[in-house]
């Protein structure tokens, strides 16, 4: 399970509305327990790709990121974006880029994916997965995102 706050929603989907119709993107940073990951703290990252369909976290943004999450003593559970007008369900390019390159080594195994869909923007869609390999849909598992404190 994946556990954000109502702001923390609310600030993903003003992220997502306000660069529509590119995708956004950022970290999800929190604590992982066995039952849940907990999102203590969001990191909006800009997105290289400037496109409706892709994201690519600017790396320099990223790394300074990842420092900031690691200085604070919480850790990466996830990354985030939004598909500014289709479903939220991971893409053949969200599958291919959770791997190192052409291999089947994924990058970040226990990450959560959340995505959002603005496909209606009064009705955000968040749902997050975990990407367990490159098939599509067997190696995708959906987790249950919970909204709430």
């Amino acid at each position: 399970m994946l556990r954000l706050t109502p702001e923390q929603f609310a600030q993903i989907v003003a992220q997502g509305l306000e660069g529509k119709p590119l995708e956004i993107c950022g970290f999800l940073a929190g604590r992982s327990t066995p039952s849940a990951k907990e999102v203590a703290q969001i990191f909006p990252i800009e997105s290289d790709d400037k496109s409706p369909l892709t994201y690519s976290m600017n790396p320099l943004q990223q790394m300074r990121a990842e420092r900031e999450i690691r200085a604070s003593g919480l850790e990466i559970v996830g990354i985030y974006h939004t598909h500014p007008a289709t479903i939220p369900f991971p893409s053949k390019t969200d599958v291919a880029r959770a791997h190192w390159g052409e291999s089947d080594d994924l990058l970040f195994p226990d990450y959560s994916y959340l995505i959002v869909s603005l496909r209606d923007p009064n009705n955000p869609e968040p749902r997050s997965f975990k990407i367990r390999g490159r098939k599509i849909p067997e190696d995708i598992e959906e987790e249950l995102v919970h909204i709430g404190e």
